[in-house]
């Protein structure tokens, strides 16, 4: 029946297989190998030499770096579907979305420090309060975008730019904090699973921009964003667990 199918679609479940794999073999295998070869040196390693692990690793801690990673990219993929029409092409789309994300997403991430102690239940109110503040945004977007970019679509390429990144900003400075804020709490409590952290959110990072593709085909960009969403509400409930 692959015949009957369009190539395209299957080209994208080749890819998140592929995007599997490679994640597994490239990125898990490695750290549960490390880990397993530290508990080996450490088992036969003298006491006053042996470096303490955290004796378990809750799989809250794993739920939130994995969740993270997938509605990271689950917005960006979104956003640069919404955009494409605005900026008229594909290729300024991308551009425009990934440079905006990145960049704001990287001032909130310096950022999240000054807010963490600004809050009285540190990280864990920065990290809710930043989730909560993304949500809003994003929920607002979905039926603010529209309207918006029927109003603007007829200015020019400088015009349409700086507008799509005053609207991108916001998002993106509130979605990268998080993941720093759950790493300074790693560092205090388990430093161990900071290699896993990394390695999780990395994989989810991974196979996600295959995964929503897919998923819009099915449901929509909407439901991507939508699900995106989820996953930081989520995240945001186990990380204050």
């Amino acid at each position: 029946g692959a015949g009957l199918v369009e190539w395209g679609y299957l080209v994208l479940v080749a890819t998140l297989l592929q995007a599997l794999l490679a994640g597994t073999v490239l990125i898990l295998l490695p750290l549960w190998l490390s880990g397993r070869l530290r508990a080996r040196n450490q088992a036969t390693a003298p006491a006053h030499d042996t470096v303490r692990a955290p004796d378990r690793t809750s799989a809250g801690l794993a739920s939130y770096f994995f969740l993270l990673g997938l509605a990271f990219l689950f917005v960006e993929m979104a956003f640069i579907q919404k955009f494409i029409l605005f900026l008229s092409h594909p290729l300024y789309a991308v551009a425009v979305v990934l440079a905006g994300f990145l960049v704001c997403a990287g001032l909130g991430s310096g950022c999240s420090p000054w807010l963490a102690r600004r809050l009285r239940g540190g990280d864990r109110d920065a990290v809710a309060a930043a989730v909560a503040l993304l949500v809003a945004i994003a929920l607002l977007y979905l039926f603010l975008l529209p309207p918006l970019f029927e109003r603007l679509v007829g200015y020019g390429d400088a015009t349409r730019i700086a507008v799509s990144l005053a609207l991108i900003a916001p998002l993106a400075f509130c979605m990268g904090m998080p993941f720093p804020l759950g790493l300074r709490r790693l560092a205090a409590e388990a430093p161990g699973f900071i290699p896993w952290a990394w390695g999780l959110n990395g994989f989810a990072s991974v196979v996600s921009a295959a995964l929503a593709t897919l998923l819009a085909i099915e449901f929509g960009f909407n439901a991507v964003l939508l699900a995106a969403v989820v996953f930081y509400l989520v995240a945001a409930a186990s990380f204050r667990r």
